[in-house]
């Protein structure tokens, strides 16, 4: 199946064995353990706070600021999203952000990544949004990113550069 047609695996019993859901309160070690992953993947180099990876679970649970998504696999969480509710500077109404989606390695290739987006679209037209921005701020596989994204219907618009002003810890200039 395309990745706009994936269904999730189904077992013997008729239950999904892969699916998406929100992140509950009692996970806040799995998504810290899964954000350290991704961004030492991502951003090898680049510091973080452990403290501030907990306090977005937190922002999570108590106001929903932002929404966190898990993709589990016969019982295991394997993967993540992060996605934020944004207003219109211009305009009235709202948007939504794909910030992170993150798939541990090990099960990358499998319809994780494809049910976190399809859940990402069904949120966002659950709550009325415009539009839903994403891709990628690092340059991890960013043309693979907006390919996979663009499986969706994302369309590419403008460009995203970034200027570093602290210096880096992995040798290269900021």
């Amino acid at each position: 199946a395309s990745a706009a047609t994936a269904r999730p695996s189904i077992s013997s019993r008729g239950w999904p064995t892969m699916f998406v859901r929100l992140a509950l309160e009692h996970e806040e070690d799995i998504f810290v353990q899964m954000g350290i992953a991704n961004l030492e993947e991502t951003m090898p180099g680049e510091p973080y706070s452990i403290e501030k990876l907990r306090a977005m679970f937190q922002g999570y649970l108590g106001r929903a600021d932002p929404t966190i998504f898990f993709v589990e696999h016969r019982r295991e969480v394997i993967g993540f999203m992060v996605s934020y509710i944004c207003e219109f500077d211009y305009r009235d109404g709202h948007y939504t952000t794909q910030r992170v989606i993150y798939v541990s390695p090990e099960n990358r290739g499998t319809r994780a990544a494809v049910l976190l987006v399809k859940e990402l679209v069904r949120w966002s037209k659950s709550i009325g949004a415009a539009k839903i921005d994403g891709g990628n701020d690092n340059s991890f596989n960013s043309d693979r990113t907006a390919a996979f994204l663009e499986h969706f219907g994302f369309k590419r618009v403008g460009l995203y550069l970034t200027k570093l002003l602290e210096e880096r810890t992995d040798g290269q200039e900021g």
